[in-house]
């Protein structure tokens, strides 16, 4: 016959569930235990066992996988031989723990009827509403035997309600490291770095106190899933403590691939970190992280130099420096991505730099980034910059904000400006941006550094909304030839200071310019009364520049135009001029504006010496009744059609000394009261007037004529209907 027995041990039994998720270090909240006051019992003799459910302290930013994790369902199975008589537990009993209630008791009451060699009773938790369908997970067992000396199945044996198992003491660090425990897992209770480490008997790890702890010669690694959070290496959010050196080794780390910041306090205080590849960070909802503005001219904030895959995404997260202390310098950015591969950022705001917020650019040995996508970012208060895009191939910018740049120039939302010829602009593509209050233009393009080579330039803007620059968009420099296009769909500004667009010493070689259905509104806030710097759009060289022989490539298309303000400050609509007078206005297009309000109906459109200008008029916006008045044709006096629908009498139209190519005229007679049409006393209308300032006039309705100013002295007729005599 056999015996069977073991020394007591009065332990009060600790199970802990472990589960993993996704993203964080997940463990249950509340600490079950199972236990009994009775040392031995006899078969048949009841004894009490006891069920206790405490609530733990956990740490806020621990994430729980039950459902309703502070609530629970209870069962306990029952060893072979043991029948339950009484007590307040019973199967899928449930409970709720709370502050206001931390602790939950039941009791079981019950008999072995039966005298058994070894067993357990093992209680199992599972959620609120479980059933017997449902997963439940043991938390903690209490084990009999035998009492020493008795043999098996003898009607007076003693049964030993004890035993050895497996069990997670809560220790802090240092306890850990000051004792010898003999348990395989541990719970570390230090506030911010609390978590579940295990033995791992073959880890070399060096002790760091946050994911490997050196105890008696043990290695105990952290039990995690997901990111690694900044707080267990001892980084807070109290807006003084500079975790620069800190936040730097974990980056460093190679077995460190995604960080987590959860939200602080204050902010995490850094002077400039570099990323490295394969990175990700994750900062929770309203994180900051705030610089010391102490950068030297060079230095930038998170510096991203010639790596791939990395990954730093947020919601309403501020990154920002202090501005206030750069008095001088340009390149203090806040992000700056040289080389690189495969980069997002979302959600984050990049504020107060003594540079730019955003950068985007090449390295020596990479001369493009790459892949690059910014996701709902924004920039405020910035020195040079919201954005630059210097050299990129697929750049992806999504519903960015960019305000308030001030400091040095460009002071533009964005910036897009190659350094060298060696660059690239290639598949960039900007949907939604908002720019607003910045002292330069909302956008800036600046492509000259490509003129002369294979480069091709493909921008295209899409959305694009500006509000109280100082341009809505200004393009300039480009004094060669450069293929490729730039293109803004749907763009709407407003309340800029001088033009919605300007287009500047831009050459008629250089890479298309789009603008498709492009609105102005309440620009020229600062009341030029001249025709050119007071227009919704302008394109021009200034009497200064040098550059290529002709500018223009600009083309417009279905534009509308509004000025809603009591008093009035848009001079004209469109303007196009050399002010120079080096070259031409060439290779432009004004396609069907689809409103103008709120201007002199006889200053819509302004222009000088124009060639190959293509021009359309389908909504009639370019077509004029001149009514009751003599008209004098002048630069800022352009219509597409003039006609008497209203007149009441004679009226003449004055041809004064347009330029050569300027746009074809069409004039209508449209009642039956005469039009005429007077040339300059050295002019001849061809083929019908060849002798110098004779005019020619129509009084048919229905007649009309179309000319067309090909030399100083001559007028063409391009097209005519009905009749038109020569004055005799």
């Amino acid at each position: 016959m056999t015996t069977w027995s073991t020394k007591f041990l009065c332990l009060v039994l600790v199970g802990i569930l472990t589960l993993l998720s996704a993203h964080t270090n997940a463990i249950d909240p509340i600490r079950f235990s199972i236990s009994t006051s009775a040392e031995e019992v006899s078969v048949n003799e009841e004894f009490e066992i006891k069920i206790k459910a405490d609530l733990l302290n956990i740490p806020a930013n621990t994430v729980y996988v039950f459902e309703t994790a502070r609530a629970f369902r209870l069962k306990v199975i029952f060893p072979d031989g043991f029948q339950q008589t009484g007590g307040s537990y019973h199967d899928f009993i449930e409970g709720e723990l709370s502050g206001s209630k931390p602790t939950a008791f039941y009791t079981l009451r019950g008999k072995f009827v039966s005298a058994e060699r070894a067993g357990v009773f093992q209680l199992l938790r599972s959620h609120k509403s479980a059933n017997s369908a449902s997963d439940f997970i043991e938390v903690d067992r209490l084990s009999f035997g035998m009492s020493e000396g008795v043999q098996e199945g003898s009607s007076n044996a003693r049964i030993a309600l004890a035993g050895k198992i497996s069990y997670v003491p809560y220790l802090s660090m240092a306890e850990l490291r000051s004792i010898t425990d003999t348990a395989t897992t541990v719970f570390i209770t230090d506030p911010a770095r609390a978590g579940i480490f295990k033995h791992n008997p073959s880890s070399t790890k060096a002790d760091d106190g946050a994911l490997t702890i050196v105890a008696s010669g043990k290695r105990y690694e952290r039990v995690f899933s997901g990111p690694v959070n900044v707080e267990w290496f001892g980084v807070v959010g109290d807006g003084a403590t500079d975790h620069t050196a800190t936040l730097q080794k974990m980056l460093d780390r190679a077995d460190i691939s995604s960080i987590y910041f959860p939200k602080p306090a204050v902010s995490y205080r850094i002077k400039n970190l570099n990323m490295r590849s394969n990175k990700t960070l994750t900062l929770e909802e309203g994180t900051v992280v705030e610089g010391f503005g102490t950068l030297g001219l060079e230095e930038r904030m998170i510096m991203m130099y010639n790596v791939q895959n990395v990954s730093i995404k947020g919601n309403n997260v501020v990154f920002k420096d202090q501005k206030a202390k750069y008095t001088s310098g340009e390149q203090r950015h806040i992000f700056i991505m040289l080389g690189v591969k495969n980069v997002t950022i979302e959600g984050i705001a990049a504020n107060n730099s003594g540079g730019d917020g955003f950068y985007i650019g090449s390295s020596p040995t990479q001369k493009f980034s790459e892949n690059v996508k910014l996701i709902n970012i924004s920039a405020d208060n910035n020195r040079r910059q919201g954005l630059s895009i210097i050299s990129g191939k697929n750049i992806e910018v999504i519903s960015p904000v960019f305000s308030n740049t001030n400091g040095t120039a460009p002071s533009a939302g964005i910036d897009i400006e190659p350094n060298y010829p060696d660059e690239f602009l290639e598949g960039i593509r900007i949907t939604n941006p908002i720019t607003k209050n910045n002292i330069g233009a909302g956008i800036v393009i600046l492509i000259d550094d490509f003129k002369g080579t294979n480069r091709v330039v493909d921008i295209a803007i899409t959305n694009h909304i500006d509000d109280g620059s100082f341009y809505g968009a200004y393009i300039s420099r480009a004094t060669g030839a450069i293929t490729g296009t730039i293109t803004f769909q749907n763009p709407i500004w407003k309340n800029n200071k001088a033009n919605g667009f300007c287009a500047s010493n831009y050459s008629s070689s250089a890479c298309a310019v789009q603008i498709n259905d492009p609105t102005v509104i309440d620009c020229n806030n600062a009341g030029s009364t001249h025709a050119l710097f007071g227009s919704a759009m302008l394109v021009y060289r200034e009497a200064s520049a040098i550059g290529d022989a002709n500018i223009g490539n600009v083309h417009i298309v279905r534009p509308k135009v509004y000025d809603t303000r009591s008093v009035k400050k848009m001079v004209s609509a469109f303007a196009f001029e050399d002010v120079s007078k080096k070259g031409t206005v060439k290779n432009c297009s004004l396609i069907d504006p689809a409103v103008l309000e709120g201007l002199d109906a006889l200053k819509y459109v302004h222009m000088a010496v124009v060639d190959n200008f293509a021009l359309s008029d389908r909504h009639e916006k370019l077509t004029f009744d001149i009514a009751q008045a003599n008209r004098l044709l002048t630069y800022g006096f352009f219509k597409k059609v003039f006609h008497n629908a209203t007149s009441t009498g004679l009226r003449t139209i004055s041809l004064n000394g347009l330029p050569p190519n300027y746009p074809a005229i069409t004039f209508e007679v449209r009642t039956g009261q005469i039009l005429r049409l007077i040339p300059l006393i050295n002019d001849t209308i061809l083929p019908i007037s060849a002798t110098k300032g004779k005019y020619i006039q129509s009084n048919v309705v229905g007649s009309k004529i179309t000319l067309r100013k090909i030399a100083t002295n001559t007028w063409q007729v391009d097209g005519m209907v009905g009749t038109w005599t020569v004055q005799p």
